[in-house]
């Protein structure tokens, strides 16, 4: 079966995941190095990819041959647990390459890290263990209803954003757990929430992602249509297993993404202003304004890395010491969206000097256009938006709500 005979997930039978995505590799000893060596692939189908609005089959095969999916598979089995760093360096580089391919990556190898770290044994067990595949796609706004059930919750749901749905075995969605008809109210004043996981095979997908940009992660809304998900695939975000690794949130990824996509912007910014030239004014790059604003815009990006490298390293320290904490927490979330806020700016930036430029659409080949409208979308992103870093401030103001969590 070819990967490109997944086109329709509104059909009423779905085709099933290729056997060798399944099978993919799941150990990656070098997630930068692997990243690079698929970079051409990459690049060769950006171009089909932003027509088509999925990630073509050569370029899944690459990544998953490479072993990027199982990036945060854990060693038990069978991955290899990078550090916070080489995440950011693979997820960033992949996102270089293309920014739809290292985002659509990003969210499915930090679904495979909550699928570890807060299933069950015997979810453990369906999903590394079977013949089912490992990869997951999810959501975690609460957009579901789960009532208590003899030994499991009975839930439905219409859940956005699938990132990766496409290459995904298995789907998850936060349910507000009911008893009674009624919602379950926990200690912190604030509605109980659970996570619960279903099989592909269970799961509708809608075929709706129609976008600005990052137009090929075919992010898909996906419905849990009304079924019982016995206990053992129902969960919360309480961390049940995994080592300091198992602590860095989705954040870091959305980070990291956002410096690979940044990069690649002023790199074709670069290659533009070598003879870009509007009428009667010097070529760009002989311009002084440019050229103090693109170091400028350049610094900025080098130091917004650098200081992602250093907190999530540190959170990853202070968790192998078992001192994790919201102090450390607000650090990260603020590095990340700080990070997504400097892609912003540098996407502003590139898009007024390239001019015209920037506005032509070539086809779909242009790549400055298609990382300045990529930035755009990403940026919307609850994870790094400006609620989010409202929500850092209330803490750093001592006027956070009780049941906040970062």
């Amino acid at each position: 079966m070819q990967m490109n005979e997944i086109q329709k997930p509104n059909k009423a039978l779905k085709p099933d995941i290729p056997d060798w995505l399944i099978k993919a590799p799941r150990y990656c000893s070098d997630p930068h190095k692997a990243a690079l060596s698929v970079r051409e692939v990459i690049d060769a189908h950006s171009n089909e990819a932003e027509r088509v609005q999925y990630l073509p089959e050569p370029v899944v095969r690459a990544v998953a041959d490479a072993g990027l999916y199982g990036m945060f598979v854990p060693k038990e089995f069978g991955g290899a647990e990078p550090s916070p760093e080489q995440l950011l360096d693979a997820i960033a580089e992949l996102s270089y390459a293309d920014g739809s391919t290292g985002w659509a990556v990003m969210a499915c190898v930090f679904n495979v890290s909550v699928m570890y770290a807060r299933g069950s044994d015997v979810m453990l067990d369906a999903v590394f263990n079977s013949k089912a595949g490992f990869i997951g796609a999810g959501q975690i706004s609460t957009l579901g209803r789960g009532d208590r059930a003899k030994g499991g919750l009975q839930v439905s749901g219409l859940f956005h954003f699938g990132s990766g749905s496409r290459e995904s075995s298995w789907f998850m969605g936060a349910f507000v757990e009911h008893a009674d008809g009624k919602p379950l109210i926990g200690e912190n004043g604030a509605p109980v929430v659970k996570l619960a996981f279903a099989p592909r095979e269970k799961i509708n997908l809608k075929g709706n992602w129609d976008v600005l940009g990052l137009a090929a992660t075919a992010s898909y809304d996906f419905e849990f249509p009304e079924q019982f998900v016995s206990e053992h695939f129902v969960t919360t975000m309480a961390k049940r297993r995994g080592g300091a690794l198992y602590s860095i949130g989705v954040a870091l990824g959305h980070a990291a993404w956002a410096v690979g996509v940044a990069r690649r912007v002023l790199d074709e910014l670069r290659n533009l202003a070598k003879h870009k030239q509007r009428f009667n004014r010097q070529t760009l790059i002989d311009q002084p304004i440019f050229q103090r604003d693109f170091a400028l815009h350049r610094g900025m990006l080098a130091a917004s890395e650098d200081n992602l490298r250093r907190t999530f390293m540190r959170h990853f320290d202070l968790a192998s010491k078992g001192k994790d904490g919201q102090d450390i927490r607000v650090d990260c979330r603020l590095a990340a969206c700080w990070a997504v806020e400097v892609a912003v700016r540098i996407g502003q930036f590139a898009y007024l000097a390239a001019g015209s430029d920037a506005l032509r659409n070539m086809d779909g080949k242009n790549r400055l256009q298609r990382c300045f409208r990529d930035i755009h979308a990403g940026s919307q992103h609850r994870h790094t938006d400006h609620n989010t870093i409202g929500d850092c401030g209330t803490v750093l103001l001592g006027v956070a709500k009780p049941d906040l969590a970062l």
